[in-house]
């Protein structure tokens, strides 16, 4: 077997191209896991954080806000909640490269995630089963 056969060097250098995707989509998400959003309301009586999937880990309310009508107090929880949000929807299209203003990056990331994912194993497969077939042919 001649080590200099370009087949080889083609498919060492999709190989390695395959795992250095591999392990930027890994980071990539990694990263996305870590992203929390904070947000406050106007006024700043009502503060609230949501986690990496936007769901509402913490709302913090002063005194000062516990003097105001049952209606406004909802107003600013939701206020505070709504950017917080906004700030994780924000950390996370930076940290993908989106544009403010695209519909659910997010859901778009995960579903182009998804799709490369397949689109890696089905190319790892075919590439495998290449390589089978020309280590027979060798051997043969």
């Amino acid at each position: 077997m001649d080590s200099s056969d370009p087949r080889l060097d083609e498919l060492d250098r999709l190989v390695q191209a395959s795992e250095r995707t591999m392990r930027e989509l890994e980071e990539a998400t990694r990263e996305l896991r870590q992203v929390t959003g904070s947000g406050e309301s106007r006024d700043g009586t009502v503060s609230a954080r949501v986690d990496a999937d936007s769901k509402l880990v913490e709302v913090r309310i002063t005194h000062r806000a516990m003097r105001l009508e049952p209606e406004e107090l909802g107003r600013d929880v939701v206020e505070a909640v709504r950017a917080a949000q906004e700030d994780h929807e924000r950390q996370a299209r930076e940290l993908l490269g989106l544009p403010l203003g695209d519909e659910d990056p997010l859901g778009t990331f995960k579903r182009d995630l998804d799709e490369l994912q397949d689109a890696y194993a089905r190319e790892t497969g075919e590439r495998l089963e290449g390589m089978r077939r020309t280590q027979r042919a060798w051997e043969d």
